[in-house]
């Protein structure tokens, strides 16, 4: 792996935090009162809090949990030799999640399955979504969540699956069985296909970036028309190895067709703000996957100007920003990200050392934790769930 692809790592996790934190000042406010409040471009700068922070939502609160999930499964099969599948892991650390949304702290007595657990900024309720709580409170109960929901809480937290899948050859870079991965790691809360289906278009099309096959133009179509192709061969293990072109044909023509618009809307001279409002309101996941794409095709050239497109409209500013943030962030690295929505991100520090866990992998095996202090902290941090700040 190259620092280009350390770049790229850093650039997806930062960047989906920095369009999920531009968004969630205006996340429940309509353009008109948006432009009233900030002026023609709409928002453009962080609204900071008063320690001077732009705070982060539960979206970037819930991908950092999915990293810590597949970073642990990651774990167990290095020190036992053995694992599940990578997305089953989620459920203990989604579980976790739940936990800083009702206590103040760790309980010590308490099952831990994530070190983000020691991290004191996450006891923060950001708006988080009834149907992640609702579900996860019944798997708490030891019960299936039942619900029939595309809201877009699924497809917001899947970017760290793409990163671990891509760099570390997870099934062998089979790109299928990834996206089903990704898709069934929203499918914990999501149950309609419209909640889960976004989550493997995207997992694909962050693989493909990653991949950066050379000669390849990095344009953000081509990795969608790429998905799109894929989606209906995926094979769901859940449903008795049916695809999922015969289990969801409607759902999937209907995500194809959002797409398609928010494709040729990228190519049109609409504005902005009305090409999305034509697109949906994103809190659904395929609406919410084709605002992004959107914003992020035809400002494809710019972070900056990608991530202001994506969060200015009538509906989930936070997640449209964030998924956006994680497409650009992958295309253009951290080091496009400019510093004025770098430096006063909430939590960047732990952001960028979780993307930093996701580029190197597991460093640790069971006959080998402790050799330098880098592996002594992986051993802390993914064997014993705990976490110190860096010195």
């Amino acid at each position: 792996m190259t620092e280009r692809t350390k770049d790229q790592v850093l650039g997806c996790m930062v960047g989906g935090a920095v369009g999920d934190a531009l968004g969630y000042t205006v996340e429940f406010s309509s353009y008109g009162s948006i432009v009233k409040q900030y002026g023609e471009k709409g928002i453009t700068r962080y609204a900071l809090d008063r320690h001077g922070l732009a705070q982060i939502s539960d979206d970037t609160q819930m991908s950092l949990f999915t990293a810590a999930g597949i970073l642990l499964g990651m774990t167990r099969g290095y020190m036992r030799g053995i694992m599940g599948r990578i997305d089953t892991y989620c459920r203990h650390t989604y579980l976790d999640w739940l936990h800083t949304q009702e206590w103040t702290s760790r309980h010590e007595d308490a099952r831990v399955d994530s070190w983000l657990m020691d991290v004191p900024e996450l006891y923060s309720r950001r708006a988080p979504g009834n149907t992640c709580l609702s579900a996860l409170h019944s798997i708490e109960e030891g019960k299936e969540p039942r619900n029939n929901s595309c809201g877009c809480g699924g497809v917001m937290r899947t970017a760290p699956l793409a990163l671990l899948n891509q760099l570390h050859g997870y099934s062998n870079g089979d790109k299928l069985y990834c996206d089903m991965c990704a898709a069934e790691a929203a499918r914990i809360t999501h149950k309609h296909p419209l909640g889960f289906i976004p989550s493997a278009i995207l997992n694909d099309m962050l693989m493909q970036i990653l991949e950066g096959i050379e000669g390849r133009e990095q344009r953000p179509e081509y990795f969608v028309e790429q998905a799109l192709l894929r989606l209906p061969e995926i094979v769901s293990e859940v449903d008795e190895g049916k695809k999922y072109g015969e289990l969801w044909p409607e759902e999937i023509r209907k995500q194809k067709r959002l797409i398609t618009k928010a494709l040729d809307l990228a190519y049109s001279d609409v504005e902005d703000h009305y090409a999305i409002e034509s697109i949906g309101g994103g809190w659904t996941g395929h609406e919410a996957l084709a605002i992004a794409i959107y914003s992020a095709t035809k400002h494809r050239d710019s972070f900056e100007d990608a991530i202001v497109s994506s969060v200015n409209h009538s509906g989930d500013s936070d997640s449209t920003g964030a998924i956006c943030g994680n497409i650009m962030g992958a295309l253009l690295g951290r080091r496009a990200i400019p510093a004025h929505f770098t430096d006063k991100l909430e939590l960047r520090d732990v952001i960028e050392e979780m993307a930093e866990d996701l580029y190197t992998g597991c460093i640790i095996s069971e006959y080998n934790h402790y050799g330098t202090p880098e592996m002594a902290r992986w051993d802390t941090k993914y064997c014993c769930q705990h976490w110190e700040p860096k010195k």
